[in-house]
């Protein structure tokens, strides 16, 4: 965009925030993390199951994705492998955050192509902020 300033053209840098798709079924684990990021400065997208999850993805190519694990109609780690295998969302970092943090579920994550694999129960909502931030090359 081309913008007039004292009678000079500047061209105008338009600064946008990065944004962030929680796919998680627990509601009151989507708005804590939906609120925590948005105080971050992230622009939220939420699916509440792996099938709708996919389509936002698709459709949006969020700046990131925080990914459970057993969810309905798709789980998590279905909904991973078939991210980093379509062209659209294979660049897109995902972070698995689950309640069920069984080494099987690690491994296959990060096989997968997760950026990282973490435990709801052991993580702190702050530290999953600062974590995705550094991901995103954020200050």
């Amino acid at each position: 965009i081309i913008v007039p300033f004292f009678g000079l053209w500047y061209r105008a840098v338009m600064a946008t925030k990065p944004t962030l798709l929680i796919i998680d079924d627990d509601p009151e684990m989507r708005g804590l993390y939906r609120d925590r990021f948005k105080e971050a400065g992230f622009e939220i997208l939420e699916a509440s199951n792996g099938e709708d999850g996919l389509e936002i993805a698709l459709s949006q190519q969020p700046s990131a994705i925080l990914l459970d694990v057993m969810m309905p109609k798709k789980g998590g780690l279905g909904v991973l492998e078939i991210l980093k295998t379509m062209p659209a969302t294979k660049d897109i970092p995902v972070l698995i955050l689950t309640a069920y943090p069984a080494d099987e579920y690690k491994e296959k994550s990060l096989r997968y192509g997760a950026m990282s694999f973490l435990s709801k129960s052991e993580t702190m909502p702050g530290d999953i902020v600062e974590k995705v931030k550094v991901l995103l090359s954020m200050p």
